[in-house]
């Protein structure tokens, strides 16, 4: 297991590295250039502190700090959508220089993860499964589906149908929820005028090339411009006509100084990371772990698959951040302390042994027999 999380930290450092380093030459020519990048230098600081803190506290005595933080990030998320919140291009996501719904994203899973746990033994049933289960994530979606946030709306949605299959609900019995919650986004984007030409600029790029298909175009510019061996750092002229190169973007700055090979290193870090956190919710010690180490690698992996898309023009355009890369301090920072979450599930991996596997609840996703922590007079049951 030692081998599996430095590769996940070595994967960690050179994304962050990389995220510093590209800031710099996208924001070069900008007067206060100097400023993002500092802010995203102590964010992800922070983030690394988040880190170690987190990998060093045991995740099976995170019940009470799980319905804590999820409670936080309710009220955070009330709040933006008040007076208090920022905002920007007909969206509320900001309060005060941070984003809440990042904050959600780790409480979510945090919150899903400790329900499952405790109630393994009834995640098979209707009630227990689903119901509960979706209630636990129904006021974030709606909160984040209210700023409006499609992007994140249908991630999280993505993540919790994920975690609750993981946690033993039946297939069946996922199905009309997410029937209902794509119906509830498709809804969204339909009334959203911005939505609805992003979609038609998807479809028909040539007649929005200067409109809303206009980013991807110069999305597209910048990679063919970087070719197989890149323009060099700082060298890249085209990344600065790339409307927020900075953030949902910034692959394609990646691609033009770095070209085709520094955009492939991307994918492989990405990859080394998605190996290690499915081995990481492979070998978990038991259920709580697993369901933590699966919801963080998923989240992380689905948001990069997506943002990658986009920029390649293989997917509508969805601001969603390319994680680790873009900037945004309460990403970055939330990010890297999931990380420690992940690497604390790693922590007690060594020297676990269990039994054979076995599927007894009908869900689709292998099912192991985990030791029960709570069968352990040291930890107490997760509330």
């Amino acid at each position: 297991m030692r081998t599996v999380t430095s590769f996940l930290l070595a994967a960690i450092v050179a994304l962050v590295a990389l995220s510093l380093t590209m800031l710099s030459s996208a924001t070069m020519l900008d007067r206060g250039g100097q400023d993002v990048v500092r802010n995203q230098l102590w964010a992800t600081l922070l983030g690394f502190v988040g880190l170690g803190l987190a990998a060093s506290i045991d995740y099976r005595r995170t019940g009470r700090l799980a319905w804590i933080l999820y409670g936080i990030s309710l009220a955070l998320l009330v709040l933006v959508l008040t007076p208090l919140g920022h905002e920007s291009k007909g969206a509320r996501r900001w309060l005060y220089g941070t984003q809440p719904s990042e904050i959600a994203k780790f409480a979510l899973i945090l919150a899903l993860a400790t329900y499952g746990a405790n109630r393994a033994h009834l995640m098979h049933k209707f009630w227990n499964g689903i119901c509960l289960g979706f209630g636990v994530a129904f006021p974030v979606l709606v909160l984040v589906a209210l700023e409006p946030d499609r992007g994140t709306t249908a991630l999280l949605l993505m993540v919790t149908t994920v975690m609750l299959l993981m946690a033993g609900v039946r297939w069946l019995f996922v199905i009309p929820p997410v029937v209902l919650g794509v119906a509830s986004i498709v809804t969204m984007i339909v009334m959203s005028p911005m939505a609805r030409t992003r979609i038609a600029a998807y479809w028909n790029p040539d007649a929005h090339r200067d409109g809303a298909g206009l980013q991807v175009r110069k999305s597209l510019l910048a990679f063919a411009a970087g070719g197989l061996h890149g323009q060099g750092l700082a060298e890249g002229a085209e990344k600065f006509r790339v409307p927020e190169v900075q953030t949902d973007f910034i692959l394609p700055a990646v691609g033009e100084d770095l070209g085709l090979f520094g955009s492939l290193g991307v994918v492989v870090a990405y990859l080394v990371l998605l190996l290690c956190g499915v081995t990481i919710a492979d070998r978990a010690p038991d259920l709580h772990g697993l369901l933590l180490a699966g919801g963080i690698t998923f989240l992380i992996a689905a948001q990069a698959v997506i943002n990658i898309g986009v920029v390649t023009a293989l997917f509508p355009n969805k601001g969603l951040p390319l994680p680790f890369l873009s900037r945004g301090g309460s990403s970055i920072a939330i990010l890297l302390t999931l990380i420690g979450v992940l690497l604390s599930v790693a922590r007690q991996i060594v020297g676990v042994e269990r039994p054979p596997t076995g599927n007894r609840n009908g869900s689709p996703i292998r099912n192991k027999p985990r030791i029960n922590p709570f069968a352990n007079p040291d930890f107490a049951p997760l509330e």
